[in-house]
């Protein structure tokens, strides 16, 4: 009985319910050996020393709130005795004059049995409180270690988000400045652009989860900012299943890999082309596809850091259940695909 003190209402009860059961196997056992005066008396006497060794045992843990281990040792043997004494009496009143005056040692037989049956007892109560603070504190160990768990994730999910933002910026910002000099009038236009881009996604780009429709116009803006610079150079489709569009994911997931396909793929080509966006769900996955009829792989793009940094935050929030493949499109060009699990 370790934590008597913060039992609730709930374990005195359970408490109760044990100590009676045990009062009843006692009283078995004592009739089984011939001792007392029957099963009916040796019942009585048995529930009334029990339950009084247990009331005793409650009481003076609330009272006294032992805490080193001799002080509850002792306060352990008060209580079992205290409480034989005063289960006898109540025996007494309650099944009558049930002691031999011709045997006095009776009384002690009986204050006996119930100090080592409220021994056994309490060893009882004691092992289980000591297996349950073990199994608490195990639980607790637990809970603190997966919410640390959790907080290095979220820590390195941010990281990974902040790789993204600046690598899509930057990258922005020089395709402006590239075009000053020969084209300032486009490039005027694709800085307007930029900042209505920015003005209305990058409270997106800051939140943990985002609905795909809510990404896909994030492409949409993006896309249109490099249909600015490309013109006619660049073609491009959106295909999203309408029924996913209140699915949540990550955002910049999809950015990447447009920003990947037109970098890497369509403006080295002289002639430009195209890039598709695909959204759909197959059985319990949700395929997000981005495809470009440019220049296929390359040796190194792989290695890139918003392919790289795609590849990390889905193994940080997915696991084995979401990965990303890249692959020839046909007959020219990259095919991405990324496939994630799908909300029921």
């Amino acid at each position: 009985m370790t934590k008597l003190e913060g039992s609730g209402p709930g374990t005195v009860v359970k408490i109760y319910l044990w100590t009676v059961l045990f009062n009843t196997g006692i009283a078995l056992f004592l009739t089984w050996i011939g001792f007392g005066g029957g099963l009916g008396v040796n019942f009585a006497l048995s529930q009334c020393i029990g339950l009084s060794i247990c009331t005793s045992v409650l009481a003076l843990f609330i009272w006294l709130r032992p805490q080193r281990i001799p002080a509850r040792t002792m306060t352990v043997a008060a209580a079992i005795l205290l409480g034989s004494l005063l289960g006898l009496a109540a025996g007494q009143v309650l099944v009558g004059d049930v002691l031999d005056p011709a045997e006095p040692g009776q009384v002690a037989q009986i204050i006996g049995l119930g100090i080592v049956f409220g021994s056994i007892i309490s060893y009882f109560f004691y092992s289980r409180e000591r297996i349950f603070a073990a199994e608490s504190r195990l639980q607790e160990e637990q809970i603190k270690r997966l919410f640390q768990e959790k907080k290095a994730l979220e820590s390195n999910l941010k990281w990974l988000q902040a790789q993204v933002e600046p690598h899509f910026l930057f990258n922005t910002l020089s395709q402006v400045l590239s075009l000053l000099d020969q084209e300032p009038a486009r490039a005027r236009a694709m800085l307007e652009d930029f900042i209505d881009y920015l003005r209305s996604s990058l409270f997106l780009m800051r939140q943990e989860w985002i609905t795909i429709e809510q990404e896909v116009e994030l492409v949409r803006a993006y896309l249109n900012l490099f249909k600015v610079r490309m013109g006619p150079r660049l073609e491009y489709a959106l295909d999203l299943d309408e029924r996913l569009k209140e699915h949540k994911v990550p955002p910049l997931f999809v950015q990447p890999l447009v920003e990947n396909a037109i970098k890497h793929g369509l403006e080295p080509k002289i002639e430009g082309g195209y890039v598709r966006v695909g959204l759909a769900r197959r059985k319990d996955k949700l395929q997000i596809v981005v495809e470009d009829n440019g220049l296929g792989l390359q040796e190194d793009q792989g290695k890139g850091t918003g392919l790289s940094t795609i590849m990390e935050r889905i193994g940080s929030i997915y696991g084995d259940q979401g990965r990303l493949l890249l692959e020839a499109n046909q007959p020219c060009g990259l095919r991405a695909l990324i496939e994630l699990p799908a909300e029921e």
